[in-house]
């Protein structure tokens, strides 16, 4: 719970900055699509607190005990490291592999970027991303001796990210501190140019805290000015709304 408290924080927070400090100044605070994705995040979260909650009570293996990993700080920095770098590679299969990418569009439909647009995800996306931390910690390594913060620490460091990668705020590149965040931190500019409609040509960007992997393995594509518009092409386009996107239906021709 104090998870998805923190989440609802941050979602507060970057749609409130994102009033005072929009990127796009046509379209209100609130729009349909945040509407949709808000929705989408409460049913989504049902069902962490109930299916994936009780798989995490299952997947209890710890082959590898972690237990040499002894300072809380230690802990912490090891399990945002792990998070960052699988949540990159999940996150470039999702684009490359085409089975699962057909789940994965439905994330990236919203021509309307806010804060909440990350909450907008396939059924089979979201058991994916809450299940990835329960294969690395629970089934790979047993972090049961660790402070009982560290984990929780850097889950909620990912979820802040996700809301202010997506929020609708205006980031100047060229400002010295948002060119020195640049060297290693996700923003809205840098996520921008992941949700690019033109996709198919323009198809990288993933990591979601850190933009090293990015550029370690080839796949930064940020432009100078932001894109000209988000969403899906024409032929990979889904109805917007709840039931549609989850059942993965297009646009009557």
């Amino acid at each position: 719970m104090l998870g998805a408290l923190i989440q609802g924080c941050a979602l507060g927070t970057f749609l409130a900055l994102s009033g005072a400090l929009p990127r796009d100044r046509t379209r209100g605070v609130v729009t349909r699509d945040t509407v949709i994705n808000v929705v989408n995040g409460l049913v989504l979260f049902g069902l962490r607190v109930t299916l994936v909650a009780w798989l995490a009570a299952h997947m209890t293996l710890g082959l590898v005990d972690a237990a040499v990993v002894g300072q809380g700080w230690q802990q912490f920095l090891l399990a945002f490291l792990l998070l960052d770098f699988t949540r990159y590679w999940l996150h470039r299969a999702h684009h490359r592999v085409p089975w699962l990418w057909t789940f994965h569009r439905v994330h990236h439909m919203t021509e309307n970027l806010d804060a909440t647009a990350g909450l907008r995800m396939h059924v089979v996306d979201f058991i994916q991303l809450s299940l990835l931390p329960v294969v690395i910690f629970s089934v790979v390594l047993d972090v049961t001796t660790w402070s009982s913060w560290a984990l929780p620490a850097a889950l909620s460091v990912g979820a802040i990210f996700d809301a202010f990668q997506h929020a609708n705020l205006s980031w100047d590149t060229k400002h010295p501190l948002a060119r020195a965040w640049d060297r290693l931190f996700n923003h809205p500019h840098f996520h921008a140019w992941h949700h690019t409609r033109d996709g198919s040509q323009c198809d990288g960007n993933y990591g979601n805290t850190l933009v090293i992997w990015d550029r370690l393995f080839g796949s930064d594509v940020t432009g100078e000015s932001l894109p000209e518009a988000y969403g899906l092409e024409p032929d990979q386009a889904l109805q917007n709304d709840l039931v549609s996107m989850h059942l993965l239906r297009q646009p009557a021709p």
